[in-house]
């Protein structure tokens, strides 16, 4: 799996209040997060936006065995993990890093967040899971003790399964997150005002926890 250089957009590295890394979805580009953090429209703040060759992070369907997936997702955590550090050598604050996905993207996010868990300024799983679910329930350790996630997801969802949310959002429960979740009825596969305005809110709280250190 190759990863194209990702793309970056909004405020300049010593303006930025806080930065936001957002993965794309199966099908998509690192163009498609960035017409998201267009719409969410917070200022000060530095988008660094990933893409996977191909525009897939993972072969399979969650429906399929974790083998499957296993080795894809594991360089996608890695890849992941080398932006999240270049990013702290920069800024050197943590806290000031918000995790974010939508669909695949948010499912490598999540799969991030359980393997490395540290307090990162929040995260955003938008529509997302866990890729294995063997790690489902258990505990990650207590790195994300209060760090504030949103996760959404729909019962109408044909591509990740409400259960997969709900799934994630009890994960993440366990290793102390402040979880803010939102289960659409209807919505179909796709990112909902409702969740830019929470991507914004989350962003905006970083920014003002930052400002007030």
């Amino acid at each position: 799996m190759a990863f194209p250089e990702p793309i970056e957009w909004g405020a300049d590295w010593r303006e930025a209040e806080a930065i936001a890394i957002f993965l794309h979805g199966h099908g998509q580009t690192a163009q498609d997060m960035l017409e998201l953090a267009r719409a969410i429209a917070c200022p000060n703040v530095r988008y660094i936006l990933p893409g996977a060759d191909g525009g897939s992070w993972y072969p399979k369907s969650l429906v399929e065995s974790f083998e499957e997936n296993a080795a894809e997702v594991e360089r996608a955590v890695v890849h992941l993990l080398g932006i999240v550090e270049s990013s702290l050598g920069k800024i050197n604050a943590r806290d000031r890093i918000v995790l974010g996905g939508f669909a695949q993207g948010a499912c490598v996010v999540a799969e991030f967040l359980v393997r490395h868990p540290r307090s990162y300024g929040g995260a955003l799983l938008l529509t997302g899971g866990l890729v294995d679910i063997a790690a489902i329930g258990r505990r990650p350790g207590t790195g994300l003790l209060a760090v504030p996630i949103y996760v959404s997801g729909s019962e109408m969802d044909a591509v990740i399964s409400v259960e997969r949310t709900r799934g994630v959002i009890k994960t993440l429960q366990a290793g102390g997150a402040l979880i803010r979740s939102h289960v659409f009825t209807e919505r179909g596969h796709e990112i909902a005002p409702e969740e830019i305005l929470e991507a914004r809110k989350l962003l905006e709280d970083v920014k003002a926890a930052v400002s007030d250190a």
